[in-house]
């Protein structure tokens, strides 16, 4: 029996209670870290930006706020943290929710909000399994904000016309399924990494009735770049492709993050054929810098830093908008259903 790779990899990070995601492996200690680990003006900056979202009608208060996937839940409350600061009116119109599927982090997030959020200013958090239990909320508008969300959805690898495989403990190369061959035909690619699973995500949240705002961060590119699976394990780096040919692919499974290169282009392309609209794409330096004016956002609060402090916040700073850090190889793509 051939098994699809995207079968493996859904095994892989969120077979319960034994996936990877299904434990916290995110930050210095663990295997990898993103933009939330790094500073918390990421979450300033998406504050910043839901006022903007407000201030051009694009949403209007009472609002949603929810981030999709969200680890630990240190990303959520440092956007509430924020929004407190810029502005008590829609904070408190604002409710703030987690969408998350794998019940073993809930309890990690809810605590994570209360400590930082609840206790201080009264707001708690609501944790939703999926779009549709989100929707029995009735919300008025939704801002949803994901970080590293595409990247972690499973995919098919292609090489050469063939597909990636497990057979009989063995990873070997055959025709691609019905599967993919409707998906490369619909979308019109050829990409190594194709993810069926965008477009279920995609679909479901085309389904909602009320207006959105998508906002999501990604590692990868406005084309697409082939053969780029790549493994985390303790802040290393493996080369899917290399583990499969030395026969020791699957020494890393479920005990390692597994990810690849977001094709942007392939992504807009499927909310694109669901009737959802583009509010920009860029680099996550740009979006930071010139649609959130995180340099702003810092310069108004450095002067409650020490001058240690204020050393250790500027560096911080410089990993999420540098070219040779998050900056450029990070991507931002912002799209609404209104």
């Amino acid at each position: 029996m051939l098994t699809p790779f995207r079968q493996i990899m859904q095994q892989w990070l969120y077979a319960p209670n034994k996936g990877y995601y299904t434990q916290n492996h995110i930050g210095k200690d663990g295997d990898f870290y993103t933009a939330v680990s790094v500073s918390k003006f990421f979450g300033g900056a998406i504050a910043r930006y839901i006022l903007k979202m407000l201030d051009e009608q694009k949403l209007t208060l009472p609002l949603h706020i929810v981030e999709i996937g969200s680890n630990n839940g240190d990303l959520i409350a440092d956007i509430a943290e924020f929004l407190k600061a810029f502005s008590n009116v829609v904070f408190a119109q604002s409710t703030f929710c987690i969408l998350e599927p794998l019940q073993s982090l809930h309890k990690q997030q809810q605590a994570t909000f209360h400590h930082r959020i609840t206790t201080r200013f009264q707001k708690n958090l609501h944790i939703y399994e999926d779009i549709h239990a989100l929707q029995y909320a009735l919300p008025h508008n939704i801002f949803f904000v994901a970080n590293e969300l595409f990247d972690s959805m499973p995919c098919d690898i292609l090489y050469q016309g063939n597909m990636l495989y497990l057979h009989a403990k063995q990873f070997i190369w055959d025709t691609p399924d019905s599967v993919i061959q409707n998906f490369q035909k619909q979308y019109a690619t050829q990409n190594a990494e194709l993810s069926i699973a965008w477009e279920s995500f995609i679909k479901n949240l085309s389904t909602l009735t009320c207006a959105w705002v998508l906002l999501t961060f990604d590692y990868g590119d406005f084309i697409a770049r082939p053969m780029n699976a790549r493994i985390y394990k303790q802040h290393k780096v493996y080369n899917l492709y290399e583990e499969w040919q030395n026969g020791t692919l699957l020494d890393f499974f479920a005990c390692s993050d597994i990810t690849y290169d977001v094709d942007f282009s392939l992504l807009w392309h499927i909310f694109k054929a669901h009737s959802i609209t583009q509010i920009c794409n860029v680099t996550q330096a740009k979006f930071l810098i010139e649609l959130c004016e995180i340099l702003d956002i810092f310069e108004h609060f450095a002067p409650h830093f020490s001058a240690i402090q204020l050393i250790k916040q500027k560096t911080s700073l410089q990993g999420l908008i540098a070219p040779n850090a998050m900056g450029e190889r990070f991507k931002a793509l912002c799209v609404c259903k209104i």
